[in-house]
């Protein structure tokens, strides 16, 4: 790789990286990545989307920088005219050429993803705190109650997938993301923040039957299941459940939630290895696969911070995470994380994750006191 290594800070780096590399598009959606072969964005992500508005508002909050404020509307400002579908909830991916994409995933498949629709919410709640514009604050209540009215089981977790075209609510266990889950705990962040904000109950009540029915899924060695098919444990999803619970027992003030958090993020803080975490847990071989991901790193590392778990492993996870940083002025890329070792894509959420974690490393103020979380991407 060709260039010249950046000489700034890494969460700085990461920064300037989310307005300058193209991640962003001119209309405001955000693509997954950048892939450092073809020298093309993938899709626009929603869900992704959502996580930036959040990002470029933690951003602002560290540099006081307006442009940061101006990239957070201009995602929101996309999401509304493009993504959220007349039912509230959130469309997915938007391809190059929709139309001929995976319907699972596509626009044009019209596959609703609840945790998708509670990122972008979370997202624009935020923003509405900091704007008081009334646009965004209409649009969060809009994705709320698609959330609570028409995506909430009977026994309080949510359904993974609605479709639009059918109206049809989908899950399966394939696939922890298809699937009822604890991870489905952190897309009621905005639910409570909107609790907070219009005090109406009714999105208190959902966001903590969620979370019961997530402590259901949770064992004594305190990791997730997250795929109920065969019991083995995602560490991507495992991690959003710490922080859903994590999110909701601050601002709440429950212990229970928060005692689940720290327990899942102590089971993996036990199986730290000198690359960090591996990617899946089999309970019955009791081995993980061999495969490390920034965003799971980054997610592990910002839980042991916030605990403030053993700094040997917080400094050696720190460091690990740092080797994914794309360090060189190649392609306007510089900042940005990479996926893995084996994937040449610089990516999106890897790098929102990684600037977060290692900002609350060089100063554990940013995220709050008191247990009090804000602008959790």
């Amino acid at each position: 790789m060709l260039g010249t290594k950046i000489n700034t800070s890494p969460v700085e780096a990461a920064g300037k990286w989310m307005l300058n590399s193209g991640i962003q598009s001119k209309q405001g959606g955000v693509h997954s990545w950048f892939d450092l072969n073809s020298k093309e964005h993938a899709y626009i992500y929603s869900e992704i989307t959502g996580y930036a508005i959040t990002t470029f508002l933690f951003l602002h909050k560290i540099y006081k920088r307006d442009v940061y404020l101006v990239s957070a509307r201009s995602a929101a400002e996309w999401l509304i005219k493009n993504a959220i579908a007349p039912c509230g909830g959130v469309k997915t991916r938007l391809f190059n050429n929709d139309n001929l994409a995976d319907k699972n995933y596509s626009f044009s498949g019209e596959n609703i993803f609840s945790f998708d629709t509670g990122m972008a919410l979370y997202g624009m709640v935020s923003l509405y705190q900091e704007s008081a514009e009334l646009k965004f604050l209409d649009a969060a209540k809009k994705m709320a109650n698609f959330l609570v009215d028409r995506m909430q089981n009977k026994d309080g977790s949510f359904a993974p997938v609605y479709n639009a075209k059918d109206n049809l609510v989908v899950q399966s266990f394939d696939k922890w993301s298809n699937q009822p889950g604890a991870f489905l705990t952190k897309a009621c962040m905005g639910l409570i923040e909107l609790f907070r904000l219009t005090k109406e109950i009714k999105f208190k009540k959902s966001a903590l039957a969620q979370a019961e029915f997530g402590l259901s899924l949770q064992d004594n060695s305190g990791r997730f299941i997250t795929n109920q098919a065969d019991n083995t444990t995602h560490l991507h999803p495992h991690s959003y459940s710490g922080e859903g619970f994590l999110y909701l027992g601050a601002l709440l003030k429950n212990d229970k939630f928060i005692d689940a958090a720290r327990k899942s993020v102590e089971w993996s803080f036990e199986n730290l290895n000198e690359n960090g975490i591996n990617e899946v847990f089999n309970p019955s071989t009791r081995s993980f696969n061999d495969f490390q991901r920034t965003d799971i790193l980054a997610q592990v590392l910002r839980l042991g911070l916030i605990f403030s778990l053993s700094k040997n492993k917080t400094d050696s996870l720190r460091d690990y995470l740092l080797q994914f940083q794309y360090c060189w002025d190649n392609l306007k890329q510089a900042g940005g994380f990479l996926y893995s070792r084996k994937d040449p894509h610089i990516n999106s959420w890897c790098t929102m994750f990684s600037l977060q974690a290692l900002a609350i490393y060089e100063d554990n103020g940013l995220i709050g006191k008191n247990r009090e979380l804000e602008l959790f991407i």
